[in-house]
């Protein structure tokens, strides 16, 4: 029961942070100007905006399905890999961002058995 309540809570919190950072990107706040001012993102053959509006597109989708705990290692996996991106791309400055990797890595390996919509629906549905 411990194991489900924790695995719970660092599922909705790393959910929580890219829900937040992908609205983020919608209201133009510090990290999407910081990806607008990025040469790699600059250089692309479309305007930077539709970039930044995909990256917090992604956030969004991966914030809410891991809340929700639907496909958790699924979205796991691409929040991981958002992470690593980010990380190169910032030039490991932002500490922050290996601490939720660690918590990716390791929700994208372990079984998902936190309380969340896989959870009820393996218990409505058991036979």
């Amino acid at each position: 029961m411990k194991d489900k309540i924790v695995f719970t809570i660092l599922r909705v919190s790393l959910g929580a942070v890219f829900l937040i950072f992908g609205i983020g990107k919608f209201q133009d706040d510090i990290w999407a100007q910081t990806i607008k001012s990025m040469e790699i993102f600059q250089g692309l053959p479309w305007d930077v905006g539709i970039t930044v509006f995909f990256i917090g597109v992604s956030e969004v989708v991966t914030g809410t399905f891991l809340i929700l705990g639907v496909f958790t290692r699924i979205f796991s996996a691409i929040a991981g890999l958002q992470l690593v991106v980010i990380l190169a791309l910032l030039q490991f400055q932002e500490i922050r961002d290996i601490g939720l990797l660690g918590i990716a890595i390791y929700m994208a390996f372990v079984k998902d058995e936190s309380f969340g919509f896989n959870w009820i629906l393996t218990r409505c549905f058991k036979k």
